[in-house]
């Protein structure tokens, strides 16, 4: 079976590489020609949990853009579909290039993103049913538009929103599995993705705008005092839009995943250091928009969210 992957980032090629590992029939969509290339050319390497650098020849890579043309060719429609991008790129562009494909013969999507508001986009070209959640804290480090590091193991839950026994939420996870990840299926993926989504609007927001890595959060009294005031405000977020939450286990989550992350640097704050939009609309401006539907005033999420904004290269002419 061959499996359809959209996203040259970090987590993309990473996937990538490890399900090559497992045998799998991997076929990669990029955003840029130059980097499909570049992986047809040379190949992916990764550098695995133990430090040891695999190299997969022979990718199957191609751009997006080029895929009404490559799929005509090839003859091989596509069956399941996983998008390795970021919220950021969920652009109209993008939409336009996903509503061209042949999309007949695809029985399930899964989507492996942070924050929220994708999936009301995706529901768009795709029925509810056929669409697959993937929460995961696994790290990984883009360093090359061919090169990645597998930078701490985690957990990946799926599932489907409307139907937790959905078949095809477990064919993902069963691939996975059989690929050596922890992979998990979610009786209530949506528990998934807001646990996560707690995780991430404090840790990113707060590592991009002090450049610190996740672990140095943890470092001071003052760096805590400010994590435990933008949590506050989540949760207090969370229990307006009704969203089950108990406070000292996300707490606990909250510190444990920053502890075990520690050598990490965030995905938002490899953003602004690589003076790219970041994800803060999806994560801190999603947030924002319940606080605003409550008429609940959260100075924390603000400050971050306009702080954040005003690093963005899209901001700056």
């Amino acid at each position: 079976m061959k499996w359809d992957l959209i996203g040259g980032g970090a987590l993309g090629l990473m996937f990538t590489a490890r399900l090559l590992q497992h045998g799998e029939q991997i076929r990669l969509w990029t955003r840029t020609s130059e980097q499909a290339e570049e992986l047809r050319q040379k190949g992916l390497f990764l550098i695995d949990r133990k430090g040891v650098q695999q190299h997969y020849p022979n990718i199957h890579a191609y751009p997006l853009d080029e895929a009404e043309r490559v799929l005509k060719r090839s003859n091989e429609p596509i069956k399941r579909l996983g998008l390795f991008i970021k919220q950021t790129s969920f652009t109209d562009a993008f939409m336009k290039q996903l509503a061209v494909l042949p999309v007949e013969k695809v029985s399930s999507v899964l989507c492996f993103q942070n924050g929220i508001g994708h999936d009301e986009k995706l529901k768009q070209l795709f029925s509810e049913n056929m669409l697959a959640m993937a929460v995961t804290t696994e790290a990984a480090k883009r360093t090359s538009s061919y090169e990645v590091t597998h930078t701490g193991d985690g957990e990946t839950w799926l599932g489907n929103a409307i139907d937790p026994n959905n078949d095809e939420v477990r064919v993902w996870c069963n691939l996975f599995k059989e690929a050596g990840f922890q992979a998990f299926v979610s009786n209530n993926i949506e528990d998934n993705i807001y646990r996560k989504l707690i995780v991430n609007a404090v840790i990113n927001p707060l590592t991009a705008l002090l450049r610190l890595r996740n672990g140095e959060l943890l470092h001071s009294e003052k760096r805590l005092q400010l994590m435990r005031e933008v949590f506050e405000e989540v949760i207090a977020i969370y229990r307006l839009q009704g969203i089950p939450v108990h406070a000292d286990e996300a707490w606990d989550n909250l510190i444990r995943v920053c502890s075990a992350t520690a050598s990490n640097t965030s995905s938002m704050l490899a953003d602004v250091l690589a003076e790219r939009t970041t994800e803060i609309d999806a994560i801190t401006g999603q947030l924002l928009r319940i606080a605003d539907a409550h008429q609940y005033h959260s100075p924390a999420q603000t400050y971050l969210y306009r702080s954040i904004q005003a690093l963005d290269p899209a901001f700056l002419s």
